[in-house]
């Protein structure tokens, strides 16, 4: 249910028994529901050394090929061609997905794919975290 929907939907439901209630509720869950959407949004960090994707990290000299999957690939990617034990962190409000080949023998996890507002800007970025390193 998008955000602005949350504070009329309690007003309405609770209108019949109190508005007011519904009002105080509607604005409490809806400040918490928007607290928790920031809160819980994972951060991408590339540093000279890791990318950390919310709380995973992996090694600059871990990572192979880095990709930004372009736009008409990007259903066959979180779907049929998806592969059970990458590590998949996807947000339905992000287009746009990056994917990073993993070149760790001893990690089971072939790739990462993850949604990004900007997967340009990422991919550039490991490129250069690559070159540095």
């Amino acid at each position: 249910m998008p955000l602005t929907l949350i504070f009329p939907t309690f007003w309405l439901a609770l209108a019949p028994i109190n508005a007011y209630l519904g009002i105080i509720l509607g604005t409490l869950i809806t400040i918490a529901s928007a607290l928790a959407l920031i809160y819980l949004s994972p951060v991408i960090e590339v540093s000279k050394s890791a990318i950390r994707v919310g709380r995973a990290n992996l090694p600059i000299q871990m990572i192979g090929d880095v990709i930004s999957v372009p736009s008409d690939r990007t259903f066959a990617e979180r779907g049929p061609n998806l592969d059970a034990r990458a590590y998949v962190r996807l947000q339905s409000s992000r287009s746009g997905l990056v994917k990073i080949e993993v070149l760790d023998r001893l990690d089971l996890t072939p790739y990462w794919l993850f949604s990004a507002k900007k997967p340009e800007k990422i991919v550039e970025a490991i490129s250069e975290a690559k070159k540095a390193s």
